[in-house]
Formats: structure tokens, C-alpha cells, sequence
């Protein structure tokens, strides 16, 4: 199919309509429409060829651009969308510092804080619990007191329930302190005490510590069914403790939360684990190696 344009005859180009094959070293012009002209060979066709790729090259140049255009458009958009809480593709809203779902903040930790090593030696440490941080010449607590430099008071009693540790966290955790471990439950477990109504009073103490300034950090305690051999009528104490812990790990907000279920059944010293030596080593070195804390 050919067009006449003023005194020069030129084919009707498409990407399939034009071919040269190279016959003797002369370029030769072929069309899938119609003979193509004797004259049109040679320098001829060679300069329709780059007329046509740079044609080519041209739209593939303005393609790149719009779809590149386009893409920076869009995504300023979104970017305004999500910063003005108009699209919200999670339950929440999002800022440039930090995530917000629901009641929980995610907030970025730089990539060096992750390495960072926390130096509290003189600095005050407060430990609400039972019988499992009584010891106070001894035990997980007077380890990492004496492996960090922190200074150590100790206000556990044998046997205690979680209500007695909030009204000690309301008469003791001062400013004064920088730290505050809370390791309680057990004894409201056995008790058979609802593990939700267990883990509220945990972060009645939690928001005790923030109210004053001091850093609230919640051990777990230790993994029941392995551990504890009950003795008749609390049977159910593995289990529910197990359930207990969950609940604690999932809930607790604004607190540093240490799972310390390492210790093993050898480090039991009776049927619900009071730990020997070994186990409170293992307790201690994981309250240290989770709060990346100095050591001396």
C-alpha cells in the first residue's frame, strides 16, 4: 500500500510492513502490501529503517515517562490519603513516626537501638512478687542485681495473690525507682482465680510503674507443664497456668514482658518448681540477655 506525498514515493510503514534483507551486501526493501519499487533500495531503505526505529525509540521514550509520571502522581496521593487518615488500609491510621491500630502504638526502633547495651548499674530496682522472688539472699533477682550494679529492693512475700501486689505497687514503686519487676500469678492460679481478672491486676501495677515514671518490666514464669507435677486437687494448675501466660503475653501494654519458660524440670526443687539454684541462674540470664543489660 503506498501513499504519494509531494514528488517521493513512501511505503505505508507498520512494524510488520517493512523488511530488509540483505541479498549481495545491498539492502533491499520488501512490504507484505504490493511490489516494492526498484528504486527503493540501498541508502534508501537503510535511511527508512533508522527513521523507523528512532520513530520507535521516540514512543518508547514517552511510554517510560507517562507510566513513570503516572506511578509519582499516584503514589504522592496515597502518601497525602494515608497522612490525612482518609484511606485507612489497616483498622488504624498511619504517620510518618509511628503506626497506630486500634489502642496499640507500633512505634520504629532505630537499627542501632536493637544493639544498644543498657547500663543500670546504680541505678534502683523494685520487685513485687511471691515466693518465686522471696529469696532475698538468693535467687533470679539477687543475680542480675549483682551480674548489672542495680540496687536491689526486694518486697516479695510467700504465698501472695495479685491484690496484695497492686496495694504494695500503691504504696511502694516511687519515682525514685528506675525499674520494677512484677512475677506474679501463680498462687491466684492455684487458687483457680479467673486468668483475665489475674492479668488485670498485672497491669494495674504496669500502670502504677508509667504513672511514677518507672520502667514496668513482667516476667511469665516458668512453663508449668513441663515443670510442675501437680499433687491431688490441682490437676488443673499446668494447664491453666499455661492459659494464664498467654493471656499475660497478649494483653499487658506499656511494659517490657520477658517469657522466662527455660527452666526444665531438673531445676525444680518440688511438685510447682520452687527452682533450685540452676533454674534461677537460667531465669536471671534471660531477664539480662531480653533487656540487653550490662554486665560486670
Amino acid at each position: 500500500m503506498w501513499f504519494k506525498r509531494s514528488w517521493v514515493r513512501f511505503p505505508l510503514v507498520t512494524q510488520r510492513g517493512i523488511t530488509c534483507a540483505d541479498a549481495s551486501g545491498i539492502l533491499v526493501l520488501t512490504a507484505l502490501h504490493g511490489p516494492v519499487p526498484k528504486w527503493l533500495k540501498g541508502g534508501v531503505c537503510k535511511t527508512l529503517i533508522q527513521q523507523f526505529e528512532s520513530a520507535q525509540d521516540l514512543m518508547k521514550n514517552k511510554t517510560e515517562f507517562s507510566i513513570f509520571t503516572i506511578s509519582f502522581f499516584a503514589v504522592i496521593i496515597l502518601y497525602s490519603l494515608l497522612l490525612s487518615g482518609k484511606f485507612n488500609f489497616v483498622p488504624g491510621y498511619f504517620t510518618p513516626n509511628q503506626i497506630v491500630i486500634y489502642d496499640t502504638i507500633l512505634t520504629p526502633v532505630a537499627k542501632q537501638g536493637l544493639d544498644t547495651i543498657v547500663d543500670v548499674n546504680g541505678k534502683n530496682a523494685l520487685f513485687i512478687g511471691d515466693s518465686h522472688t522471696a529469696n532475698h539472699n538468693w535467687g533470679w533477682q539477687v543475680i542480675v542485681c549483682k551480674k548489672t550494679g542495680l540496687r536491689m529492693n526486694n518486697t516479695a512475700v510467700i504465698g501472695k495473690h495479685l491484690p496484695w501486689m497492686v496495694n504494695i505497687a500503691k504504696t511502694s514503686v516511687t519515682s525514685n525507682f528506675d525499674y520494677c519487676f512484677i512475677y506474679g500469678g501463680a498462687n491466684d492460679i492455684h487458687g483457680n482465680r479467673n486468668p483475665y481478672q489475674v492479668v488485670k491486676d498485672v497491669q494495674k501495677i504496669v500502670d502504677i510503674c508509667n504513672s511514677k515514671g518507672v520502667k514496668p518490666v513482667v516476667l511469665t514464669g516458668l512453663n508449668a507443664e513441663e515443670c510442675v507435677r501437680p499433687i491431688k486437687g490441682q490437676e488443673f494448675y499446668p494447664k491453666a497456668y499455661s492459659r494464664y501466660q498467654i493471656i499475660l503475653m497478649d494483653s499487658i501494654k506499656n511494659a517490657i514482658v520477658i517469657d522466662t519458660r527455660v527452666v526444665v524440670r531438673t531445676d525444680c526443687g518440688d511438685w510447682t518448681c520452687h527452682m533450685h539454684p540452676s533454674g534461677h541462674k537460667k531465669v536471671a540470664t534471660k531477664v539480662i540477655k531480653s533487656m540487653k543489660l550490662k554486665t560486670y
